[in-house]
């Protein structure tokens, strides 16, 4: 730890760092990190050495794996909290303690469960269609169906899964979790069935919503409060934002104003569509950009609103790898197989995907049972509630979506003690003494610079991980095989060529 006293070693500041182009992947950094130091080393003794500008080098295109959210909740370290009941429908964990009424127990409840990391896998299936012959039966999904001549149907060729969990999975380190809440100018479900903003970044000036009180700009407005609808044009640029950032693996608290990439991509617009009422105070809603609402008053919020069929979601979600690419990747490696098929799948599955609160009563719990449900679409009492909810929303009820759990595959968190000029040879050199406070440091950790000095890789980065299965993969597809595939051996094929660390 003396390293911290040392006079800073001269080299660039952090905001020229920022300007300087990515790395190669094949640098040498990378590699000269690969060693752990001994302890007493003879390299701890010699002087610092002088880090250039070529050397010192930020990835800017992996600028948003350096740091988390503004508005991250901090890990929970006491594990003490009430039991609460719940139980898993499909890819959804559901519950309806009533101790979930209190928002303190369900502030602590969401930390917890976001300590516990989901189940990931990349499922990679392949299908052809064939016509039949005859009057037949044959087995489609697992289960027999009869097919009439002429008919077609789609036989499954290969269905098989590789599992991710380890790799999000540090008992010890949960740099890469994180846990937010949407921002203010953002569109969601607040409470409300239409998606809007936050009231202090667009106001809603007109009471045209049954039961909202109209909004004046006057006012100062709290992070949960309900601002206007998102206009098409907005919406439009929103949801093509969260298309294009899950593909690349961009996390959700990143601007789409700040990623010029994703406005390039945009054939009618190069420059984001949100607009403020030309009746609101501008000036304070630029400013609302920045709030960052917390959960513990999301759920204060929730708990205080007494609809019977609200409900409170919690999404889970990766970032980290560039999943396009990924799955790219893995196609190529199934079609060098000689394998020639249209319907080919590759998709990331999250198990579960998302936690959901909702309140203990008997009109929630009865709708909820898969059989009452059914017989209320048959006597039409749904449709006529799902009528009720969207025009009350205050009385029936409506989704509460603005919590986040967020997964890093790959992340760089900074090293302990780091600083702005500290070099990579510096931070190995102390690595040795850095084990005995940190002990949830990874071995031999991949150092990089970044904005705050040297951090490590938390994770695995994506080419590597493909490179180690994609042998595997052809094999699965050769073998029409079926289930989850175990291990990885390398391969001289270059079909990963774009990922990064291949």
């Amino acid at each position: 730890m003396t390293q911290d006293t040392k006079p800073p070693v001269p080299s660039l500041s952090p905001e020229d760092d920022l300007d300087l182009p990515p790395p190669s992947y094949d640098s040498a950094l990378a590699a000269s990190s690969s060693s752990r130091p001994d302890v007493g080393g003879s390299s701890s003794h010699l002087p610092p050495p002088h880090t250039s500008a070529e050397d010192r080098v930020i990835p800017q295109h992996l600028l948003h794996l350096f740091s988390g959210p503004p508005n991250g909740e901090p890990h929970i370290s006491d594990q003490n909290i009430p039991s609460i009941e719940y139980q898993k429908n499909g890819l959804i964990l559901q519950t309806s303690d009533p101790k979930l009424a209190n928002p303190n127990v369900m502030y602590n409840f969401l930390r917890h469960q976001a300590m516990i990391p989901p189940n990931v896998q990349i499922r990679c299936s392949g299908q052809h269609p064939e016509t039949s012959q005859i009057d037949q039966t044959v087995w489609q999904n697992g289960v027999q169906v009869q097919k009439k001549r002429g008919e077609t149907y789609y036989v499954t060729d290969f269905n098989f899964t590789i599992d991710l969990s380890d790799i999000i999975n540090h008992p010890s380190n949960n740099n890469h979790i994180h846990l937010r809440t949407i921002p203010a100018d953002c569109t969601t479900h607040r409470g409300d069935h239409s998606l809007r903003y936050a009231a202090s970044f667009a106001p809603e000036h007109q009471n045209t919503h049954g039961g909202y009180q109209s909004l004046d700009a006057e006012n100062d407005y709290s992070a949960t409060d309900v601002g206007r609808k998102s206009t098409r044009a907005e919406q439009a640029d929103i949801d093509a934002w969260n298309l294009f950032r899950l593909k690349k693996g961009i996390p959700g608290w990143v601007k789409m104003q700040d990623m010029p990439e994703f406005w390039d991509t945009r054939a009618a617009s190069k420059a984001p569509q949100i607009s403020l009422n030309d009746t609101g105070d501008v000036e304070n809603a630029r400013r609302a950009i920045d709030d960052k609402p917390s959960l513990k008053e999301w759920c204060q919020a929730y708990c205080r609103d007494m609809g019977v069929f609200k409900e409170f979601w919690v999404l889970r979600g990766l970032y980290g790898w560039d999943m396009e690419n990924v799955q790219t990747a893995i196609k190529n490696a199934i079609l060098s197989t000689g394998y020639q098929s249209n319907y080919i799948s590759i998709a990331t599955e999250i198990k579960p995907s998302a936690i959901v609160i909702r309140p203990n009563n008997i009109f929630s719990r009865a709708i909820n049972n898969g059989f009452i449900y059914f017989l209320s679409w048959i006597t039409l009492i749904w449709p006529m509630i799902w009528v009720l909810k969207r025009m009350f929303p205050r009385i029936f009820g409506a989704p509460w979506n603005v919590t986040y759990i967020n997964y890093a595959l790959k992340c760089y968190p900074p090293l302990p003690s780091t600083y702005p000029n500290e070099s990579i040879q510096e931070a190995q050199d102390r690595l040795a003494s850095l084990y005995k406070l940190h002990p949830e440091l990874p071995e031999n950790p991949v150092l990089q610079y970044g904005p705050k000095g040297v951090h490590y890789l938390l994770g695995r980065k994506e080419g590597e991980w493909f490179r180690e299965w994609e042998e595997r993969i052809r094999m699965g597809v050769r073998m029409k095989f079926t289930g989850q595939l175990e291990g990885g051996v390398g391969d001289a094929h270059n079909v990963g060529q774009g990922l990064d660390g291949y």
